[in-house]
């Protein structure tokens, strides 16, 4: 049996205190992580959302921007971005919200035709209005998805059956782009959880079926043809008209050479005799004496 001298530590006496410095560190660190669990940080321009999972409410007060503290696992945090936000609808690939195929919103025409059109709209959740976002509809993917969009295409939907391709595409663009904007700000008024965000809504491109261009590129190219043509008509008229007046000219003066001639003569004791036009001018220059 091991002796221990006098001064010698006892090893269960070091085994007590190596065991309360774990104890000690776990402690610290339960602490820490505890408090770390007990704060969460809301970005510049976001706001939390407060849900109990014991209650299954959400807090009526949204989380501003910054540190906030909560219940640690009882409570969490859903932050919601209430910054200015796009939806793109594009036939290009590479952009808006459904990336690798197009997206462009095809709509039938009043004339029976289809056009696809391109948009972008800015929306935003207004302030303090996130509890009221997640507790009826869900989180900010999902309200994209199943609420922003739906409400987007039945606006151009709607607007696009009142009017013709031709109009969409040229002289009622604008209008058409006003009215969109209309209907979808109604729509967010009435459900009281987004509202559009500056300008709003930007009528970006018009596409037409390529059959309605290649039938719209023949028309054109009938019209420049008749337009052509009347150039032309109207060209040699003007060239005709030129042809007169020269003519014209050139007969008044050869009549007044005529004139002139006949006045030197008769100044110079020529015998002269007129005759018609046709005949030429004889002269006599025989001498009578």
């Amino acid at each position: 049996m091991a002796q221990w001298e006098e001064g010698d530590l006892d090893p269960r006496e070091m085994m007590a205190r190596h065991a309360r410095t774990v104890l000690s560190a776990v402690l610290v660190a339960a602490g820490l992580v505890l408090l770390w669990s007990a704060v969460v940080f809301i970005p510049a321009g976001h706001e939390g959302v407060l849900f109990n999972k014991l209650s299954g409410k959400v807090s009526t007060t949204t989380l501003k921007q910054g540190w906030q503290l909560r219940v640690p696992i009882i409570n969490s945090v859903i932050i919601y971005d209430c910054r200015r936000k796009d939806y793109t609808m594009s036939m290009r690939t590479d952009e808006g919200q459904v990336q690798g195929q197009s997206d462009t919103n095809w709509s039938p025409t009043a004339d029976g035709n289809a056009v696809g059109l391109d948009i972008t709209v800015w929306y935003r959740i207004p302030l303090d209005t996130a509890g009221k976002v997640y507790l009826k509809l869900g989180d900010q993917d999902w309200c994209e998805e199943h609420v922003i969009r739906p409400i987007i295409r039945n606006a151009v939907r709607l607007m696009t059956a009142k009017y013709t391709a031709p109009e969409l595409y040229g002289p009622k663009r604008t209008e058409v782009q006003d009215k969109i904007k209309e209907l979808i700000a109604k729509s967010f008024s009435d459900d009281g959880f987004f509202v559009l965000d500056g300008d709003g809504v930007f009528l970006r491109d018009v596409h037409l079926t390529p059959s309605y261009q290649h039938s719209i590129e023949e028309k054109v190219a009938a019209q420049q043809a008749i337009q052509r043509k009347q150039f032309e008509v109207e060209q040699a008229k003007q060239e005709a008209m030129a042809i007169k007046i020269k003519n014209d000219a050139l007969s008044s003066a050869k009549s007044y050479l005529q004139l002139r001639t006949i006045e030197m003569l008769e100044k110079k004791d020529f015998k002269v005799m007129v005759v018609p036009q046709s005949q030429g001018l004889i002269l006599n220059l025989q001498d009578t004496k």
